[in-house]
């Protein structure tokens, strides 16, 4: 069995990935640019890298990629910049998920494939029904106004 992480190039995905080859398991990782992952992936015969964006893969394709999985990590996120920020997609994370989700369901495993979304700051746990204070709300409302990406990481 392997574990599939989406966005593996990035900060928190390098070392989800470098994790996983110490302790001796198959990663797939799918990545845009596999020329800006660390050299001594290239030879890890434990590692599977496809190149992709992940907005352009198709249910079926992410249904194959994930096959022989038993667990997925989403670790996307937005860049920091004014592209990253305000430009496309709007809403990676959440299509992301769904798209992973839809492919899990697809392949109907007979063990149950966990899916792992990394997450980010000022995100809360909505089953816990936790109190949130007017000031709390005011500061996720303004969030949400002027960071279209803090929406998608909700």
């Amino acid at each position: 069995m392997a574990t599939l992480i989406a966005g593996a190039s990035g900060a928190t995905g390098k070392h989800l990935v470098e994790q996983l080859l110490k302790e001796g398991q198959k990663v797939k990782v799918i990545v845009r640019s596999p020329e800006k992952l660390p050299e001594s992936w290239k030879n890890n015969e434990q590692l599977s890298i496809i190149q992709a964006s992940v907005s352009d893969i198709s249910i079926n394709e992410m249904a194959e990629y994930i096959r022989g999985c038993h667990a997925v990590a989403s670790c996307l996120g937005h860049t920091m910049n004014f592209k990253g920020i305000y430009g496309k997609p709007r809403r990676l994370v959440t299509d992301t998920v769904g798209l992973l989700c839809n492919a899990i369901i697809k392949n109907a495993a007979d063990k149950p494939v966990k899916l792992v979304l990394m997450n980010t700051s000022g995100n809360r746990n909505r089953d816990l029904n936790e109190p949130i204070s007017i000031g709390q709300r005011f500061v996720i409302a303004l969030l949400r106004l002027l960071l279209p990406p803090h929406v998608d990481n909700e």
